[in-house]
Order: C-alpha cells, then structure tokens, then sequence
C-alpha cells in the first residue's frame, strides 16, 4: 500500500509556525532555477507560492492555546511498484493526494467534505537516507545520501482547524468516538487511523486500476506486524494459498500461450504451403502450353 503516515512535524514543533517546516520542504527547490521550482498545491490550485501556505496555515490557529498544536504533517509515499503502474506522474500523485485528503475529512466523522479541511502539499522527487536506516547503521550507505530508483512522494501540511478556522482536527486523536456521548465526540473529534489507511488503499486501487497483490496490502502488513500470533498464522496460510492459486493461473496462462503460439506456427504452415502451390501453378500452365 502507499505508505502513509500523520506526524507532528519533520522540522522543529508543530505548536507555532509552519514555518520552519515550510522552508525545510522547500530544500529541493533551492537547487533549482526559479522558473522550475516544484510550487505547491491545493484542493483547487497547483501554483501557490511557498509564502501564501505559510500565511494560510498561521492565521488558522484561532482560540488554540501557544502551546498546543497548530498543524500536522501527511506523508504520502507510494512503493517504486505503484510509482512505476502511475508512470511517475506527479499529476496522477496529486490527484491522488487529494482523495487522500478527502478521506481524511471524511475519517474524522463530523460530516466534513475535501473543502472543509485546509492544507497544502508538495510534490518531492528524492529521498535521503536517515541516521535511523539499517543500511546507514551497518555503513553501506552515509546519512543524507539519495535513495536510488524512484522516490517520488507528497507531503502535506495541514492545519489542525478546518476551512472556516471553527473546530478542532486532530489526526493523532487516540479518540474512537467510543464509550462517550455523541456530544463529546463531535466535540473533540475522533480519527481511526487504520481505518484512514485502508480507506486510502482502496482509492488507490480503485482510483488508479491498480491489482494489489495481498502481500503488499495493508491488511496483510498490519496483521503481520500488530496481529496475535493466531491471526499471523492465519494469514500466513492465507498467503499460501494464493500464492498456490496464483502459481497455477500462471502455468494455465503459460500453456494457453504455447497452445496460441502453436496454433500461429500452424496457420503460417498453411499460408506458406498455399503461397507455394500458387506460384507453382504459372509454371505448370506454362509447361502443358508447350506440349501442346
């Protein structure tokens, strides 16, 4: 699945300005002329100037005390799988986050659509490694140094009031809207990140026709990983049977190519053995002309 992940920030605390972050997201447009700078985008825009989401986000902060979180930041990282079924369009990726964001209003279930959220994400195109990857800790590679293949990803920094700067929207909630009143809830909000993760799933492949396979679902991932040993079990065998199912449907698909190659081979047989018997017969009419 396209890993998705909701933090504080990458650069600095979450509970002042976006600043920081803003021009920490700015770094790969400071290597390139201004003309080619990646510009930001929005539910409705795709040129918006680093400035313009700074000012946004900071003025959206009312009633919201200086030490409490003013913004959070979405990570949007597609596999170099999903990358290469999308052609490493940055369009189909922005596309694609915006449904993203459209799940994520709709996950906090206060009856919120894509305009009711303010946020704005950025396109990058590299990734560096971390002092927290095993290849940087076992010395194969130096922190800071660019990931190889295609790493194209969205981030999205997204204020913590919607649209009309009202209520409160907080994603890292531990709140399930469980066990209180209808009242408390919509008041404090409720957001179900597994459910936000699934729901993203499906809009990709739904959205971009792409096949998943089960082992690179997220339902497969997140049972491997939080599962009972019951349920790791059960989806061990899960993914041996359609590994078995997949193995024999590409044994059936390989025989019926033989099976189309042969019949190809057998019709050229024909088409060449009739393109002979044409061209014979000018000579055998030919031949019965000079006996005559």
């Amino acid at each position: 699945m396209p890993h998705i992940n909701i933090t504080a920030s990458s650069s600095g605390s979450n509970a002042g300005s976006c600043g920081q972050l803003v021009e920490y997201l700015e770094k790969e447009n400071n290597l390139k002329p201004e003309h080619k700078a990646e510009l930001w985008f929005n539910q409705g825009r795709d040129d918006l100037r680093p400035y313009e989401v700074r000012q946004d986000i900071d003025s959206n902060t009312a009633k919201l005390k200086q030490s409490e979180a003013k913004f959070y930041l979405v990570n949007i990282s597609p596999s170099q799988k999903e990358l290469q079924h999308i052609g490493n369009d940055p369009q189909k990726l922005k596309d694609y986050a915006r449904r993203v964001m459209a799940e994520y209003a709709a996950n906090f279930q206060k009856g919120l659509g894509p305009d009711d959220v303010k946020w704005y994400g950025k396109v990058e195109y590299n990734r560096g490694y971390k002092w927290t990857d095993a290849d940087v800790k076992q010395g194969l590679h130096q922190r800071g140094e660019l990931k190889a293949g295609s790493q194209m990803h969205v981030q999205i920094i997204v204020s913590r009031k919607d649209m009309q700067n009202q209520r409160l929207l907080s994603p890292l909630t531990n709140h399930r809207g469980q066990g209180k009143s209808a009242e408390h809830g919509h008041k404090f909000g409720q957001f179900n990140r597994v459910a936000f993760k699934q729901s993203c799933e499906r809009t990709f492949d739904t959205q971009l026709d792409y096949r998943r396979d089960l082992e690179e679902s997220f339902r497969y991932q997140n049972t491997m990983s939080n599962g009972t040993v019951q349920e790791r079990v059960a989806m061990t065998l899960e993914l041996r049977d359609v590994q078995h199912e997949r193995q024999q449907q590409l044994a059936l698909d390989l025989r019926r190519a033989e099976d189309l190659r042969l019949q190809l081979e057998q019709v050229k047989r024909v088409e060449l053995s009739q393109q002979r018997e044409m061209s014979l017969q000018p000579e055998q009419k030919h031949s019965r002309g000079l006996s005559l």
